[in-house]
């Protein structure tokens, strides 16, 4: 009986942990407007693809393919 509790709490333990990994792992930001970005840090997302990058304060989000330029 006290090995299956213990399974069972080794079990919900990681589950919660699997949770909180996953959000350090894949942090998102805030999408950037076309032009100059004002933000921190925000995502630079293409129009029509998938593609983006990470652009940061003083820089140039260009949307129509996802890219930053200084």
């Amino acid at each position: 009986m006290k090995k299956s509790m213990v399974v069972i709490a080794c079990l919900f333990t990681s589950l919660l942990g699997q949770d909180a990994f996953a959000a350090i792992q894949f942090k998102r930001f805030q999408h950037c407007p076309d032009g100059l970005v004002s933000a921190k840090t925000c995502e630079c997302h293409a129009s029509k693809s998938r593609h983006w990058h990470f652009c940061h304060a003083g820089e140039y989000c260009h949307t129509l393919d996802g890219t930053c330029t200084k």
